[in-house]
Parts: C-alpha cells; structure tokens; sequence
C-alpha cells in the first residue's frame, strides 16, 4: 500500500496513529466535519472570491477587508504574482507532479502565494483558535523552494481570521535540507507503522470529535 501525505495528515498520525489508521488506511470511518469546518470552508471561500474576483467580503469576514488590501499591494510591489488555493505535489522523488497523478506522494494547498523574482509569501487562513504550529509553514516553504528553483528565501504566515491577528516565519533555502529531514522522519514513522502494522491509540480529549470513536475501544468517550 502507497500512502500520500500533507500536513493534515502527518498531524493526525501525530495526534493519534490509531485514528489513522481507521480513517487512511482501512478507511472504515469518513471525517464528515464538523459546524467549525463548515464555518473554516465558508470563510476561505469568501477571501479567495475577495481576492481573485473583487467580490465584496460577507458580513462575518467585513472586518479583514484592511488586510486584504494590504494582500493585493503586497503582490503588486516589485510586480509579484498572486496565486490562490494553488496545489503543489511532489511525488517521493520530490520532483513536482499533479495533484491527482498516480505518482502524488506529497501535498500542500496554499492559501495564498506571491512570488516575486527572487522571493516568495505564503498566508495561510486559520479559522479556529490561535495555535501556531510552524512545521506547517515549514512544509509550505519547502513546496514552494521546491516547485519554484528561483526562489531563495521565504516568507510565511499564518492569519488568524477572528483575531485578526498573525503568527510569521521566514525561511532560507539554505535551511533546507534540515528542513528535509524533519519532515522525512514525521514521515518515516507513518511508513514504519504501516511495514509492521502497529497503530498505538493516543486518548486524548480529542477522541470525543474523532469520526472512529464510536468503534475505538480506546475512546474516552
């Protein structure tokens, strides 16, 4: 069995390689989401329309519409582009490949992304409550040192949308390779788990919002 990877996926083996397994590899349990994810999905839609088509922001995102002008100057200076919701995949060569290939091995999916000459700017919208966890950035930056050669340093950001706030991280190219084996060992651990097939559950106080709860005998709920 072949598994593809993104962050979301790393950071649910993380949490509980026992819900991974039910959920990824079996697959005998489906994440029908929750009203949080609803309320996560309607905002990033209206922030890409915002963006790419002008349209005026909704009633509960009206109040990010500074920071979406701040967006659009940001990529007109030094005649940047702006990409949004762009996919990138690499397949386990790290070499770019189509979202939807047979050979995507590793996926990423930017909010948003400004490349300049010589430089690049990833936002990435975060709905929920403010818990930066910066490997996600860091994964972000590599997909973009890795489909873009040119590109020597990034920058980084997660927006906080009910906050209004912001959490950043810069990275250089020459980071890189570091930031290559972090990710590979994450990564490593998953394919251990599926060559021995050893799936250890790890109650938390997330089992009560996890889609295997009802046929875990770990759940606490």
């Amino acid at each position: 069995m072949n598994l593809s990877h993104s962050y979301s996926s790393i950071k649910m083996y993380d949490n509980c390689p026992h819900r991974y397994y039910h959920q990824r590899v079996v697959k005998s349990v489906v994440d029908q989401g929750s009203d949080a994810t609803v309320y996560g999905e309607r905002v990033h839609k209206a922030l890409e329309e915002r963006l790419r088509d002008k349209v005026e922001l909704s009633s509960e995102t009206r109040h990010l519409e500074d920071l979406m002008r701040v967006v659009e100057k940001k990529a007109e200076e030094l005649n940047g582009n702006l990409f949004l919701e762009q996919e990138l995949t690499l397949n386990v060569e790290l070499a770019p490949t189509g979202w939807w290939d047979d050979d995507a091995w590793l996926r990423s999916k930017l909010d948003v992304l400004i490349l300049y000459e010589k430089t690049a700017t990833v936002l990435d919208w975060k709905t929920g409550k403010r818990r930066p966890d910066f490997s996600q950035l860091e994964l972000f930056a590599l997909q973009a040192f890795t489909h873009y050669p040119q590109i020597n340093t990034v920058s980084t950001m997660f927006v906080w949308t009910k906050e209004n706030a912001v959490d950043s991280k810069k990275f250089k190219r020459e980071q890189v390779p570091d930031m290559w084996t972090r990710l590979l060992d994450q990564i490593r651990r998953i394919e251990l788990s599926l060559e021995h097939d050893k799936w250890p559950a790890k109650p938390s106080g997330l089992c009560n919002w996890c889609p295997a709860k009802h046929i875990c005998e770990y759940s606490q709920v």
